[in-house]
């Protein structure tokens, strides 16, 4: 009678005082768990790539024709690149863009292991977050005041007459506003890890 070899039958063990042998099951071999949390960087990713994009291009093009005498207006058609604080906003978001899609490339590159990478992301991370909080800042208190007015300055309310025109910048600024917290999330994430493995070592 030949013998049956351990991979086919799995080898024993005897058990320490019972007399009972434990079977193991060499060719048990379950495929590995795919990492859950590695989707989950390159969708949020993704999903800070598509907002910044998204919202710098209908801050960029938000402009409307109106008939007034208003020093802002020039030849009656008021546009976004005519103040200060939304040129800035518009910049922002682009260089955030730029870096969004860089930073998922590389990310998709590695296959979520980044290695020496980690460390320049979450510094990079932590910048695009100092520059999407400040412009949308200094755009939000831009159209709090199209939108309020502030007599005592002489600022007078335009959204009353650009309606179009405002909903394209509170729009703008809202998609802005969750890209800074998706990068908000990311620098949580990464003080989450490095607290992790200070604890395990």
């Amino acid at each position: 009678m030949e013998a049956q070899t351990g991979t086919e039958m799995g080898a024993t063990q005897p058990d320490n005082g019972s007399g009972t042998t434990r079977g193991y099951n060499f060719d048990d071999q379950r495929p590995p768990k795919p990492n859950q949390g590695i989707l989950v960087h390159y969708i949020l990713r993704f999903v800070a790539f598509l907002l910044t994009f998204i919202s710098a291009v209908v801050l960029g093009a938000a402009k409307e024709t109106v008939v007034s005498s208003n020093s802002t207006i020039e030849n009656g058609i008021i546009k976004s690149t005519q103040f200060a604080a939304y040129v800035y906003f518009i910049i922002a978001n682009v260089v955030v863009f730029i870096y969004s899609l860089v930073s998922l490339m590389l990310s998709i590159a590695n296959r979520g292991v980044l290695g020496r990478f980690t460390v320049p992301l979450s510094i990079g991370d932590l910048i695009m977050i100092v520059l999407l909080y400040s412009c949308n800042g200094a755009a939000a208190a831009v159209s709090i005041l199209s939108d309020n007015g502030q007599l005592s300055t002489g600022w007078n309310s335009i959204c009353t007459v650009l309606s179009k025109f405002c909903a394209s910048i509170k729009a703008s600024i809202v998609l802005s506003m969750f890209a800074g917290v998706i990068y908000l999330l990311f620098v949580v994430f990464a003080l989450v890890g490095n607290q992790r493995q200070l604890q395990i070592r």
